[in-house]
């Protein structure tokens, strides 16, 4: 039986200083495949890409409703990765194809007053994160593989087409 597949979008959200925006939760619910929960854990901000909706309209949607900047102050960039994986999310089992987009904002504040009441439940924080403090942290970072692809966006050298990422790559020793 094939499982319910949910096409959504990340966003690689950069400011001026080349950080990254990352969102944290702690949501129990969300686990592998096998059922192991990670903890707490950090990852690029975005979500499910609604019927109609194309990966830059999704995009900007997400960016507003999940750090209130308005689509005026973010430029898009091109869609650099992808990836599929299965995922336990909200207690249900679910393929995940997602797609990474570029962009940047001058914006600094960030308001959570946008999230969805699920959301809201089990964000924690959103803050900007850089290179170094990304290899630094102690916190589980999704995906896992985002120090290995994130210094040539942090850069401004984006792949020709979109490259497929392991996306299902779990933390080690969690």
């Amino acid at each position: 039986m094939a499982l319910p597949t949910r096409s959504s979008v990340k966003i690689l959200l950069m400011n001026e200083n080349k950080e990254i925006l990352l969102m944290c939760a702690d949501d129990p619910t969300t686990t592998s495949k096998d059922g192991k929960y990670h903890g707490r854990f950090w990852f690029p901000i975005g979500g499910k890409i609604e019927e109609g909706e194309s990966v830059q309209e999704a995009a900007l949607r997400e960016i507003f409703e999940e750090t209130g900047i308005t689509k005026d102050k973010i430029e898009l960039g091109p869609i650099v990765w992808f990836g599929e994986f299965d995922l336990v999310l909200s207690r249900k089992l679910q393929h995940l194809k997602e797609q990474f987009i570029v962009g940047k904002t001058k914006q600094k504040s960030i308001s959570l007053d946008n999230l969805t009441d699920e959301e809201r439940v089990v964000v924690k924080h959103v803050a900007w994160f850089s290179l170094d403090k990304i290899k630094h942290s102690t916190d589980v970072i999704f995906p896992v593989v985002l120090l290995d692809y994130l210094p040539d966006i942090l850069a401004g050298r984006y792949p020709d087409q979109p490259i497929e990422i392991d996306l299902a790559k779990q933390p080690e020793g969690r």
